[in-house]
């Protein structure tokens, strides 16, 4: 993200500031993965697409630390959305 190539968060934007804005609010939510020796090497939030007309179909954005890129921390977290939203009656028509 502090390249610019992937979500256009401000630039210098402070870790407060970008937690607002990644962290799902209910009834979505937010994950991380963890390596083995538990530090964080990526996180996806998931929830609604659209209140209303478009609360039925699901939207997620994921995000892996490009040192841990091809280890299957971006897999597991997709694998996890999916399950989720199918948990959560989901779908698209």
């Amino acid at each position: 993200m502090a390249a610019g190539r992937t979500y256009p968060y401000p630039e210098r934007q402070t870790l407060e500031e970008a937690r607002s804005w990644w962290m799902e609010p209910p009834p979505g939510k937010t994950v991380v993965a963890a390596d083995d020796a538990g530090t964080i090497v990526g996180s996806a939030k998931m929830g609604p697409n659209r209140p209303g007309r478009g609360a039925h179909v699901a939207t997620a954005s994921f995000i892996v630390d490009p040192a841990h890129q091809g280890k299957g921390a971006g897999r597991a977290l997709g694998e996890h959305v999916l399950g989720w939203c199918r948990a959560e009656g989901f779908h698209g028509t």
